[in-house]
Parts: structure tokens; sequence; C-alpha cells
């Protein structure tokens, strides 16, 4: 006979997983074919056909010439009402990623899974991070200044889409669904989508662009299509090499970038990815109009290369100081070409044609009339004036009068690694800078060692314009024959005597750039650049320059720059004071009031410094809050060892000691919720600071259980004294005369944070940093560091009033609890001695926000502990009132009884 289990009858439970099995299959086949039902209805130009078995494409081997279609980046235009209206501030972008190729039935088709994204549309806010005055770069480990920047977070839908590529025309069809969030943050889910692309096949100067559309098919919410645009990436066909004219007299030179090296796509694009700042000579009107180009600006967009030297690229034209050159920008004109690298001259050579719009939507691009010629080098000479680390030309091609747009990029680009030992620096301004040197009084002499040639990363400073508003940093460009990279120095012959008698000079020839934000006369607050050259005095730590600032059709080269340097060993906040001049009539129209400069910071010796400061802080306040534990348990052996001292003890005192326990896990558990900005510039040893963070947090957990435990068994005791009436009223006398003390105390911290939030205010004014949350709580934690100071003070009026000789307090718990709140106030002596002070410093220990440290606080803090100290030993040697001299004055002992504790 068969098990009941064997009939599913018996067992109705089992019919439930047998129907999911069967129907699992069905609904699987259902959902295929509502998917393949979805693409025909969608796509009948491309119908789709059956995988062949083992057809995937990779992307090695032989299939790696097989077209692929992909777009790593492009424009889209419509979709408005997810993504918000399009504006230059909120760049717009699209991805098309394939997950899975495969070879069907259809030998010029491909089935083909992707992924794309849209992305768009942005809540821009101030980066928090854009205050800080440096910034570490972690592979040179140095610290460099930073300019204010804007970051914010882009509304973005993912696709996953199915479809097929017809390798023969190009075109791309594909369905499936998204989700993300749009511009303004809000959800969206499930948004049935259809993708149709058109890929140049093959793509050339004339047709360079992937073209399509992305189209909402949800009738119940339906969305305005997208229209799609992007520099095809595969599969082009260059035309005729072009041919470059000589460059303008006066940059003849160009540096040989690829001297005794391949050529490297990857290396041209990073040295052309800076703006071209666009310069109209006289004479090139009818050039410029001839192009249509009147923009300030030109940016090398998209850049594409073969392993031969064949380069082709998406140039586009704006009023724009700063472009992302991450996104496919369309800018207020723009330009296709291609051409080569020619290696004998160290040029490229280009020819193109202007892009056009073709319909009504701005993704809607074609390419119209050709003719351009256009070219680009990398002089080898620098000056003043002349500094572009890349230069270019644009001109007509069909007009005979040779007139060329000229452009030129910044002196060095961002994290550039490249050969600069060929460059040069011609100084045409030094002599006058002399003049201005002398005539001011820079030469004066002045005590201390000053940064030099040795110390050149020093020389870079962010200022501060005290009045008028503005910020902005220097960086030098050259020291004497020397170039600076940004992070080293590029020397020629490093053991050549030239050099070396260079770096033991006092004057020094200098270059910088000076980048600043600023509402200066006719600026606005946008990034301005401003080139400089003259001398530095390495004794006297004077710099004084003759400077050239970029106006919107020329430039003002009557402008003085001055500044003093602290010596290295300077214990002050503000390392560099100076000036910006108008040598100018105040009657001329670019004439400007002069500029008072200043810069708050570190030298890269005391960063260090300071680095291992923090380090060091850290590992004392680990020390101390573990001592303080070791403390507390030695006060509990001895409560066991002398159980009279339990209802001896303050119980105001041990509260006081819990709360000073609790106030920092309480503010600790909070900032692990929150994105503190505390700790303005990651440190090398971050990941030491963070263990010693967590094990304090531990250990002052641990102590503020055993203090808990203290309290509790002391509350016990008194509560089964045999005079626990005469205890509470003594403890009632405490409270009465130290509460008022800490309410007192209180009302003149709050008095004291109203008075010096005025200067804070106007501290700000003068350097102009974002404002500091500064709240009067904050005053009144350090005040209770205070308070945790002078712990003992309830002791010991509990002392007077019980008159007691016990020996309360064990005296390795009241000696080492004092010297562990008294050592701060020693160090920050010694730091204050050592250390140089900083605008937001990093404390990790003896810090403003625990405690109250001053010249005067360190003085009287210590001195007011130990004095404590010293009277508890007395009152437990000779009774508690022995100060006072009272004949009639009776000591009292405490009843020993038997206490159960809990």
């Amino acid at each position: 006979m068969a098990p009941p289990s064997a009939n599913p009858s018996h067992h109705p439970l089992l019919v439930l997983p047998l129907l999911l099995l069967l129907l699992i299959p069905a609904a699987a086949a259902a959902d295929i074919s509502l998917s393949a039902l979805s693409y025909t209805h969608h796509c009948p130009n491309l119908p789709s056909a059956l995988d062949l078995p083992g057809g995937q494409v990779s992307a090695l081997g032989p299939d790696a010439r097989v077209p692929v279609p992909e777009v790593s980046t492009g424009y889209f235009d419509g979709g408005d009402r997810i993504f918000g209206s399009d504006t230059s501030s909120q760049p717009r972008s699209f991805s098309l990623l394939p997950s899975s190729v495969a070879r069907t039935t259809n030998a010029s088709l491909l089935h083909v899974s992707a992924t794309f994204t849209v992305s768009g549309g942005r809540r821009l806010f101030r980066d928090r991070g854009g205050r800080n005055l440096f910034e570490y770069d972690g592979r040179t480990r140095h610290f460099r200044p930073r300019l204010p920047r804007f970051t914010g977070r882009r509304g973005s839908i993912t696709f996953g889409l199915e479809g097929y590529y017809s390798t023969a025309s190009g075109d791309l069809c594909m369905v499936g669904t998204g989700s993300g969030r749009s511009g303004d943050g809000t959800p969206v889910q499930f948004l049935p989508v259809v993708l149709r692309l058109g890929f140049p096949s093959p793509a050339n100067v004339t047709r360079p662009f992937v073209t399509g559309r992305l189209e909402n098919v949800d009738t119940i919410n339906p969305i305005e299509p997208i229209s799609l645009v992007a520099y095809a990436q595969e599969g082009y066909a260059y035309g005729e090499s072009a041919s470059c004219p000589p460059p303008p007299a006066g940059r003849l030179d160009a540096l040989q970038v690829f001297e005794n090296k391949n050529f490297s796509c990857a290396h041209l694009s990073s040295m052309l990815k800076s703006p071209f700042r666009l310069d109209y000579p006289s004479g090139s009107e009818s050039t410029a109009s001839s192009l249509g180009i009147h923009q300030s600006y030109m940016y090398v967009n998209r850049m594409h290369c073969n392993d031969d030297g064949a380069v082709r690229a998406y140039v586009a034209f704006t009023n724009q100081t700063e472009v992302s050159r991450y996104y496919f920008t369309l800018g207020e004109k723009a330009v296709v070409v291609d051409g080569f690298w020619d290696q004998k001259s160290s040029r490229l050579c280009l020819k193109g044609c202007h892009v056009v719009k073709s319909g009504p939507s701005r993704a809607d691009l074609a390419v119209g009339e050709c003719g351009i010629g256009m070219s680009f080098w990398f002089p080898a000479v620098w000056s003043l004036q002349h500094r572009s680390f890349s230069a270019g030309l644009v001109w007509n091609a069909s007009l005979e009068s040779g007139e060329a747009i000229a452009a030129g990029s910044s002196a060095i680009t961002p994290n550039f690694r490249g050969n600069l030992s060929g460059l040069k620096y011609n100084y045409t301004k030094v002599v006058e800078a002399l003049k201005h040197y002398e005539k001011s009084g820079l030469n004066k002499n002045r005590k201390g060692k000053f940064p030099d040639s040795n110390s050149y990363r020093d020389l870079v400073f962010r200022f501060f314009v005290k009045k008028g508003g503005g910020s902005g940093y220097a960086s030098p460009v050259t020291i004497g024959s020397m170039l600076f990279d940004g992070n080293s120095l590029v020397v020629q012959d490093p053991f050549s005597h030239h050099v070396t008698a260079e770096m033991k000079q006092r004057l020094l020839n200098v270059s910088y750039d000076i980048y600043y934000v600023g509402n200066w006369s006719l600026e606005s607050f946008n990034r301005r650049h401003i080139s400089a050259e003259g001398v530095y005095d390495t004794k006297t730590g004077s710099l004084c320059m003759i400077a050239c600032r970029e106006l919107n059709v020329s430039s003002d080269c009557e402008i003085l720059v001055t500044a003093q340097f602290s010596s290295l060993d300077a214990k002050v906040a503000q390392h560099v004071k100076g000036t910006i001049k108008s040598l100018r009539k105040k009657t001329d129209p670019l004439f400007f009031e002069t500029l008072d400069i200043a810069s708050y910071g570190m030298y890269v010796e005391q960063v260090d410094e300071s680095i291992w400061r923090m380090d060091l802080e850290s590992t004392m306040a680990l020390i101390s809050m573990t001592l303080a534990c070791i403390f507390i348990a030695v006060q509990l052996f001895h409560v066991k060892k002398v159980p009279e001292a339990l209802p001896a003890m303050s119980i105001t005192m041990l509260v006081v000691l819990a709360l000073g326990y609790m106030i920092p896990l309480v503010l600790n558990f909070d900032a692990l919720f929150k994105n503190s900005n505390k700790q303005t510039v990651p440190l090398s040893g971050g990941g030491w600071l963070e263990v010693n963070e967590v094990m304090v947090r531990i250990i002052t957990m641990i102590t503020f259980l055993l203090q808990l435990r203290l309290l509790q068994l002391a509350w016990s005791a008194r509560s089964v004294d045999v005079s626990k009436a005469e205890s509470w009223a003594a403890e009632k006398k405490v409270l009465w005369i130290c509460l008022p003390l800490y309410i007192i105390g209180g009302v003149i911290t709050w008095v004291v944070h109203m008075r010096s939030n005025h200067s804070r205010r106007m501290l700000r004014q003068v350097v102009h940093l974002k404002p500091i949350e500064h709240a009067f709580w904050e005053d009144l934690v350090s005040y209770c560091g205070l308070i945790l100071d002078g712990f003992l003070l309830p002791q010991v009026i509990l002392n007077v009033f019980s008159d007691s000789k016990v020996r309360a307090l064990s005296p390795g718990f009241y000696i080492g609890s004092t010297l562990i709140r008294a050592l701060p106030h020693v160090y920050d002596v010694f730091r204050r001695q050592h250390f140089v002070p900083s605008l937001r410093p990093s404390y990790m220990y003896a810090s403003p926000h625990d405690d109250l440290f001053s010249l005067a606080w360190d003085i009287v803090i210590p001195c007011g502990a130990l004095l404590l100290s010293v009277l508890l030993f007395f009152q437990q040697w000779r009774g508690g009132a022995f100060f006072l001299c009272s004949k009639n004055r009776k000591t009292r002992e405490y009843e020993m009884v038997s206490t159960v504790s809990s």
C-alpha cells in the first residue's frame, strides 16, 4: 500500500507548486511573444531574426571589426517635463552601452541588448569642499590651492533595451523600459520607450553625426519625444590630407611632444582639452565674418585618432568660460574637422566644415559648407603675453588674404604629465618690475628664512581680497629658467653651472599665473586670469611683478602685483599679504582701485607638521580616555576595600562626571549620521585617525558605564546609611552652592558668546570665508568642560559640611583624574609655541569644543584643579573643615553598615 503522501489528492497544498511550475513557462512564453509583438509593432523596418548558435560577438579577435552600435556621450533635446528646461549650466547627455551583441540568420542584422541612459537637469549648490583653502593631491601627496566649485545631482533615467541593428544601413531600433529620477528628484518608474538611431555608414567629415529619437509609448501618461545627436565613434573614413600654412611670425618654434615616441591620441587629446581663448588680430575681420565666428572661446570637444596619426574632431565655439569636455557640447557655433599629425613640424593640420541646424530641435544637426582650415601646435617659447600651452589658428581656406583667427590655451593643463623639457621662457618685464621693487621699499632686510627655489611649492598661495570681495590663487609658471608644472620644477640640466648659480641668487626672475573670482571694476563674478612676471627676493620674501589681465577684446598690462611672504618659521596664520595695483591714471577707463590681498594658510612643511600634530593628538586622546577608564576602575576597587567611602562620595560630583562622559557620546553619535565637514583636508594618516576615533568612542562608552555603576553604588549606599538624613542635607547644601555657580557661569558664557560673535563676523568679512555655524550650545559645551575641570568642587564642599575624614576618593582616582583634566591645558601652551595656528584648525585633543583654552585659562584651570586636589588630600587626612580652624568642630566618621549592592 502506497504511503499517503504519494497521492497528491491527500495533500492539496502540493497542487499549488505544480500549478506554478506549469504557469511559469506559459508566462515566459507570453512575455516573449509580447516583446516580439511590441518590437514588430514599433520597428517594422528592421524585422527580427533568429540568433545563430554561438553567434555572440566579442570585442577581441576577428569580431573586433564588427561594427557595434555604441555611444559614450551625446546630447538630447526635449523631455522638458522630466529634465526641466535646457540650460548651459545643466548639461544634457545620453549614452548607449551594448551588453550583448549576437549574429542572426540575417547576415546584415545584429541582435543587440544595451543599457541606454539619459541624464540632465540638476539642482546646483556650492560645493562645501570649495570653502577649503587647499585640496590634497593624492598622487603627489602635496596640497594645492583651489577655487570655489559647483556641483549638483543630475536627473537620470536608465533603460534596458533590446532590438536589432543593421550593419548595411546603420539603423538601430530597440524597445524596453526604464526607471530613475527626474531633474527635480521625482522617481520615474517603468517608462516604456522605443529608441531609433541612425549611425552613418561609413562616417566622414560630411556625415559625422549619430542622430535619432527616443519616443515614449505609454498611452496613459505620454511624454514628448526626445531628439538625440552624438559624434560618431567608429567606422570613420578620412578624406584627403589637410595642408598647414606656416604659423604667424614669432610662433615658429614648436615643442616636439612626440620626440622619439610613437603618436598617442590620448596624449594629444589631454594637451588640447583646455579652452582656447580666441584672438582676433587686425585684418582678421573678413575671416571671422566669413566663418561666422565671433565667440571668445573654442573647445576641442570630441577627438578620435588612428595609430597612423589621422585625427578627427568636433570643435565648439562659445562665450562661456567653462564648458565640460565630458559632455557633447553644441555651443553657439561648431565645426567638424579631420586631418593628420605632422611629426616633422610637430603640428596638427585639419580641414573641415560648418555644423548647421537641419530642423526645429537643437539636436537636429547636419554639415554645411566646408573650406575651414585649422591647425594646432605647442609653442616652445613663452612670454608674458604669449604664454599658451597650446596654440592654434582658424582660417577660411577659400579666402586669399591668409588672415587667421589665433587661439591659445592656458599655460599648463591640469594634471598634465608630458615632456616640457624643451620649453623656454622669455622675460620681458623684469627691468620694469625691478624699478618698482626698489621704489616700493621691498628690498628692506627682514628677519627669518623665506621660501626660495628649494621650497618652490611654498610660493603657491590662495588669497582673499580684503575689500570689495573676491578670491583666487597664484602659482609660479617659471622660477628662473626652471618651469613649474604644478608639482615639480622642470630643469633642462639640473647639474649645469648656470642652474646651480641661479638657485643661489638673491633675486630670482619669476613668472606667475593668477586666477581669481571677484567683482573688479569692469569684471563680473567669473573666473579670470592674470599673467605676471617680475622678481622675487629670497632674503626678504618679497615678490614684485608686472601683470596683464584679459579683457573682452584686449588686455591690460599696466598692473603691479606685490606680495610679502612670512618667514618659514613664523607662527602666524596670515603668511602672505600684498596688493594688486593699477599703474594707470585715475581718469583712464581701465583704472581700478588698489586691491589689498591676504593669504591665510600654511607652508608645506607646516602642513606636514600639522598632520603629525593630529596623529599625536589622536594618540593622546586615546591614552587619556584609557587612563580615565582605569582610574574609575581603581575607585571601584577602592570602595570595595573601604565600604564607608560610598556614602561619603558626593552625588553631585558623580553626576557631573557622568554627564561629562555622556555629552561627547551623544554628540559623536549624532555625527555618525551627519556628513560633517570638520576635517578640511584629506590626510595621509586618515585611516589611523579614524581607528583612533572609533577606539576613543568605545572606551568612552565603557568609562561612562563604569561611572554610572559608581553612581549607582554611591546612591544605594547613601539610601541605607544610618545617617542618611545628615548626608542628604549636606548634599542639598552642595547643590545650593554649586548650582547657582554653574548657572551664573552659563549666563556669563552667553554674554561672551554674543560679544564674540560680532568679532567673528568681522573676521569673516575680512577674509571672505563662508560663515561657520557657531551656535550658543557649542560655547556651552566648552563651558561644561570648565565644570568638569573643577569636578572635585562638590566633593570638597560636601566634606566641609559633613566634616568627614573618610577616604571617600582613592588618591589614584582624584589625582589621576585631575592630571587628565590639567594636561590638555599644558599641551595647549606647547601647541601655541610650536605649531602654526589655523583659521579652521582640526584638533583631536585639547579642542576648544571640549574646554576653554587660552593663555589665561591654561594657567588658571590647572592651578585650580591642583588646588582642589590638595584640599581634598588634607580633608581626608585632617578632616573636611580643617582649614576653618574651629575649636568646636567635631569630625564625624561614617558608621560601617552592611549593604546589598545590586
